[in-house]
């Protein structure tokens, strides 16, 4: 960026410009007419960052870019006008940093004369405590998961046990074909009650990873669509798939992805009231496989992103449990993956399920 010649302004003491570098933070501070007359050492460092001795005396918006000096102007003048500081969380541009910006009001003889800006980069320090959240949270629903477990196994056994009792019965029916659709719909209760018994298991060992598992991506995916396309939220989206049939198998039991498919869709469609598209593509990069499920929705807002795998914290009081991204994130982990929010500009939201290859590495 081509910064023009340098305007008279009023230094700091050096006492002053010390503190400022002392500071393991991003710190500038701007005069009224908008003048850089700090610009401690941490700014001078990163990409967007310039020696301080290019800056000091000019314009602020010579310094930032324009997309950064028109987001921080409105901060800026209501320090100024109003005599308040404020402050709030800002992403980096990629999405990849997140820090906390403070605007802090200079005042001299009771006017405020300069504004203070302040930047932390606190990317680690939250994924450090949203992982301390989630293991606390995390272990209460291990509990409870464990107590389910225990609580459903003899109604499970009861449901099996009835539908051995109505498969013998209907053996000796007179009328075969009554006989042979109520066999029918035995086989799918007993589907089902092996299915329960396999994700209630799955929940209890969600922490182990099973290295001889494997899942057929594009069947799970084909069936957890087919078994959604009914549901009510679903009456206005539009499903796309494109999931290649040459796929490698996925190292994760294929009732597990297919639980997890089946969240991130209902909750793209959950998110789509009154309609919009849905889009799963899947692909091998790097060894292992990608599944991105992405909608058209209006998106998740930037204050609720760090707190959307927390358990028990959902966005639809009354209607959700809060649970569904949280165990999804957490049966692909236990299989050596990873389930994570990708923050983009476009509309709507992305979540990327990264899996490894049947005995390989994600």
């Amino acid at each position: 960026m081509a910064l023009s010649s340098r305007q008279p302004v009023e230094e700091l003491s050096s006492l002053g410009t010390a503190i400022l570098d002392a500071l393991p933070i991003n710190c500038y501070v701007v005069d009224r007419r908008m003048r850089v007359v700090a610009w401690n050492r941490t700014r001078e460092k990163g990409p967007l960052g310039h020696p301080r001795r290019e800056v000091l005396g000019r314009h602020l918006r010579e310094v930032l870019s324009e997309r950064g000096f028109r987001a921080t102007l409105p901060h800026l003048r209501r320090a100024f006008d109003q005599g308040r500081g404020d402050a709030g969380l800002s992403e980096s541009r990629d999405g990849s940093r997140l820090f906390y910006v403070r605007r802090l009001p200079i005042l001299r003889a009771g006017k405020v004369t300069h504004v203070a800006s302040w930047f932390e980069d606190i990317t680690e320090q939250r994924a450090l405590e949203l992982r301390l959240i989630a293991t606390d949270r995390l272990a209460y629903l291990g509990q409870l998961v464990a107590g389910v477990a225990h609580e459903v196994a003899n109604p499970l056994a009861s449901i099996a046990g009835c539908a051995e009792a109505l498969a013998s019965l209907a053996a000796h029916g007179a009328d075969e074909a009554r006989a042979r659709e109520t066999r029918e719909f035995l086989d799918l209760i007993r589907g089902e009650v092996a299915r329960c018994e396999r994700l209630v298991r799955s929940l209890v060992d969600s922490a182990r990873s099973d290295g001889s598992a494997s899942a057929d991506v594009p069947t799970i995916v084909a069936t957890a669509l087919r078994l959604l396309e009914r549901h009510p939220a679903f009456a206005k989206v539009r499903v796309t798939s494109r999931v290649p049939a040459s796929l490698p198998a996925a190292g994760i039991d294929g009732d597990s992805l297919k639980q997890v498919v089946m969240a991130l869709a209902s909750n793209a469609a959950q998110a789509m009231p009154a309609g919009g598209r849905l889009w799963i593509d899947a692909r091998e990069v790097d060894g292992g496989l990608r599944v991105d499920v992405r909608d058209s929705g209006r998106g998740v807002p930037l204050q609720l992103r760090s707190r959307i795998f927390e358990p028990f914290f959902t966005t639809k009081p009354g209607r959700g449990t809060g649970l569904g991204l949280a165990i999804a994130r957490t049966l692909v982990r236990g299989r050596g993956g990873d389930l994570v929010f990708v923050a983009r500009r476009a509309r709507g939201a992305l979540f990327r399920v990264l899996l490894r290859t049947a005995g390989g590495k994600a």
